[in-house]
């Protein structure tokens, strides 16, 4: 049996959101209770911008994704963005497919979602530390250094939430 941790990155600036995304309402439950929901009880799950904060603040998701990774010790760690409410329901599935150093949904647009993905905790912290100064690191630059697996899904899964328009396309879509 695999054991893993979740990571929530439920931080960032909310620039285009206008206000804290993690507390935006969908279908009447907040999208940092929409992803939480998808996590087994009993995994231990870290939200940065809640439970601790990336140093320096606003580091970005790659900073974030450090910070939390020092609350976690289990083989594998699934890493969720609180803008994206059903991510996490494809985590069992993700889990199931690793192969390398990570395993990431792709839609049928061939995009690769890296903030909804299970990583082997050991490989990302080698890939981190390669990376060196993780302030305003991208995804893309921690994604050329691991070996990464995909998994096809349904668009559906990986609505990503950025701004209130699509918030508003994510209500009409149930």
């Amino acid at each position: 049996m695999k054991t893993w941790s979740a990571i929530v990155l439920s931080g960032g600036t909310n620039k285009r959101f206008g206000s804290d995304k993690s507390q935006a309402l969908l279908n009447g439950i907040t999208l940092l209770d929409h992803v939480l929901s998808f996590i087994p009880e009993g995994i231990k799950t870290v939200i940065v911008g809640k439970d601790v904060f990336e140093d320096p603040p606003l580091g970005g998701p790659v900073a974030g994704i450090a910070r939390g990774l020092q609350e976690i010790d289990t083989e594998f760690v699934a890493i969720a963005a609180v803008d994206m409410p059903y991510g996490s329901s494809l985590f069992s599935q993700l889990l199931d497919a690793i192969q390398g150093d990570a395993v990431m949904p792709v839609d049928s647009d061939g995009f690769r979602q890296p903030l909804c993905a299970i990583y082997r905790r050991d490989s990302l912290l080698i890939a981190l530390h390669k990376l060196g100064d993780l302030h305003g690191q991208s995804m893309r630059a921690l994604c050329d250094v691991l070996i990464i697996d995909e998994v096809q899904v349904k668009p559906s899964a990986l609505i990503d939430i950025d701004t209130p328009a699509d918030l508003i396309a994510a209500h009409e879509l149930n």
